[in-house]
C-alpha cells in the first residue's frame, strides 16, 4: 500500500511538472521569417487569460525579444501571479522589410494571431496590451491609434481578426513615424541633422521628395501615431525618464521628453483615459516597468467593476420590467 500511494505521489508530482513546463512556449513562429517568434509564458488558470506583449526597443535596427528571458523575467512572474499572460516577441528589422511592413505584418500582425490562437492558449482575445521602450513603445502607439486592420472577408482567417487592442504603454518612444510631424514640431533643420535619411529609407522610398507623392503620403498616414489618435482610442500610458536638456545627439533627439509631452497633450485634448510619467516634469517614477504594470491592473479592475456594475444594472431593470 505505501508503494502505491508513494507511487501516486510521484505521478502526481511529475504531471505538475510537466503542465508546468506546457505553461511556457518559446521561439515560436508567428510568421515565416527567422525573426517572426515571440516567447510567451501563460500563469496558471483555467480562465482565460488577458495577454501582455511586451514589444522590445532598437529603432527597427537591433534588439531581441530575449532580454525578457535573460534579464526580467521577474516581470513574468509578476503578470502571471495576477493571472496575466506575458509574450516577447521579435520583429523584422528594416534590413528586412519596410517600416510599414513591419507594423501591419510583424507588430499586427502578432496581435492578430495571437487572436486567432486565442483557445490554444487559453487567452482572452478582448484584452490585449502591448508596451515597449523606443521603438517598441511607438509601436504599441501605433496599435492603440490605428483604425483595425482585419479584412471583412479573406481566404486567410488571420485577416480576419482585430488589430486592436485593450490599453498600450509607451515608454521613452517617438511621436510619429510620419517624420514631417518632426519637422513641424521639431525643426526640419534638427530632424534632417539627427534622422537624415530615415526620413525617406525607412519607407523604401528612394528620395526625400518621395514622401509628398500620393504613394509617399499615404504610408506617412499610415505609420501617424499623433495624426491617428481620435477620441474611440484605448487608454494609454505615456511615460519619459529622460531630462529636458537641449538636444545634442541623436539619441536624445528621438527620446526626448518633448515626443511624449505632444502625445499626452493630444490625448488629454480628446478625452483619452491616460496616465503621463515625466521625470522632467517631476512626474515620473524609477520603475516605468512597474508604472505598465500598474497601469494595466487597473484597467484590468475598472473592466470588472464596469462589468459588475452592469450586471447589476440589468439585474434591476429586468425586476422593474416584470413588476
Amino acid at each position: 500500500m505505501k508503494k502505491s500511494l508513494l507511487l501516486l505521489v510521484l505521478l502526481f508530482s511529475l504531471n505538475i511538472l510537466a503542465a508546468e513546463k506546457q505553461l511556457v512556449f518559446l521561439n515560436q513562429h508567428y510568421g515565416t521569417h527567422e525573426r517572426q517568434i515571440f516567447d510567451l509564458w501563460l500563469p496558471a488558470t483555467r480562465k482565460e487569460a488577458p495577454l501582455v506583449i511586451y514589444i522590445h526597443g532598437g529603432g527597427f535596427v537591433m534588439g531581441s525579444k530575449d532580454e525578457i528571458s535573460n534579464s526580467n523575467m521577474y516581470l513574468v512572474k509578476k503578470y502571471n501571479k495576477e493571472g496575466i499572460a506575458f509574450a516577447a516577441i521579435n520583429y523584422r528589422y528594416l534590413s528586412h522589410a519596410s517600416l510599414q511592413d513591419i507594423m501591419r505584418e510583424d507588430i499586427a500582425g502578432f496581435v492578430q494571431y495571437m487572436r486567432l490562437n486565442a483557445k490554444k492558449y487559453n487567452l482572452d482575445k478582448k484584452i490585449i496590451m502591448p508596451y515597449g521602450f523606443s521603438a517598441g513603445g511607438s509601436s504599441s502607439l501605433w496599435l492603440a491609434t490605428h483604425n483595425d486592420i482585419a479584412l471583412k472577408k479573406s481566404d486567410n482567417p488571420l485577416k480576419l481578426e482585430s488589430s486592436r487592442v485593450f490599453a498600450a504603454g509607451h515608454l521613452n518612444a517617438q511621436v510619429s513615424y510620419d517624420y514631417t510631424v518632426w519637422y513641424k514640431y521639431f525643426g526640419k533643420e534638427n530632424t534632417d541633422k539627427f534622422i537624415g535619411s530615415q526620413v525617406w529609407t525607412r519607407y523604401r522610398l528612394n528620395s526625400y521628395e518621395d514622401i509628398y507623392t500620393e504613394a509617399g503620403q499615404k504610408i506617412r498616414e499610415d505609420l501617424d501615431m499623433y495624426g491617428n489618435m481620435t477620441t474611440d482610442d484605448c487608454p494609454i500610458l505615456f511615460a519619459n525618464d529622460l531630462n529636458d536638456n537641449e538636444t545634442r545627439d541623436g539619441n536624445h533627439f528621438v527620446h526626448s521628453p518633448r515626443h511624449t509631452r505632444l502625445l499626452s497633450e493630444k490625448a488629454k485634448s480628446l478625452g483619452l483615459e491616460t496616465v503621463v510619467r515625466i521625470k522632467a516634469d517631476g512626474t515620473g517614477t524609477l520603475d516605468p516597468h512597474g508604472d505598465v504594470f500598474d497601469f494595466f491592473l487597473q484597467r484590468l479592475i475598472d473592466k470588472k467593476k464596469h462589468r459588475r456594475s452592469l450586471k447589476k444594472r440589468l439585474k434591476l431593470q429586468s425586476k422593474a420590467t416584470q413588476v
